[in-house]
């Protein structure tokens, strides 16, 4: 078993304690909650702070300003970012792909899953026309977008 040495205070001296990987991966993870973060892109101001675990599922939805309908990608929470996994729309259009995921129709809506694409974050341009709605798991409403700058890029991560 590999050991690792860790530099502590103890009674105002430092102190070298021999841990095993086990106990550093627990000290580590002591206090280190991950947290779902929305912050303009360019200020990194954040806006709001979610807990959330590897696993859950994160949706960011709008309004499509065209078709005036409900648009959903759902995004599965990994170690290292962010899956899209989902994506659910009325209709296709200009500029929707045709090449990745599974299609279906469900309830009269185009749902693709299985796209696999991997994000650092969730990108856009938030307005206050478009009713932008943020979720983790079965909370589908977490902010109110009127919180939210109009017309200010804005993101979604996991920290």
């Amino acid at each position: 078993m590999t050991r690792r040495r860790l530099l502590t205070r103890v009674g105002g001296a430092a102190a070298v304690v021999i841990a095993a990987p086990s106990v550093l991966a627990a000290l580590t993870a002591c206090g280190s909650e991950r947290r779902l973060i929305c912050r303009h892109q360019r200020t990194q101001e954040v806006y709001a702070s979610w807990p959330v675990e590897t696993g859950a599922v994160v949706t960011h939805s709008w309004v499509h300003s065209i078709e005036r309908s409900r648009w959903t990608d759902s995004y599965r929470v990994e170690a290292d970012g962010l899956l899209l996994v989902r994506t659910e729309f009325q209709e296709y259009g200009a500029g929707m792909p045709l090449d990745e995921g599974v299609v279906t129709l469900e309830d009269g809506r185009v749902v693709i899953t299985e796209i696999d694409r991997p994000f650092e974050a969730i990108r856009w341009i938030h307005s206050h026309r478009v009713d932008y709605r943020i979720g983790i798991d079965e909370d589908t409403d977490l902010l109110d977008p009127l919180q939210l700058p109009d017309n200010e890029p804005v993101e979604l991560r996991p920290a």
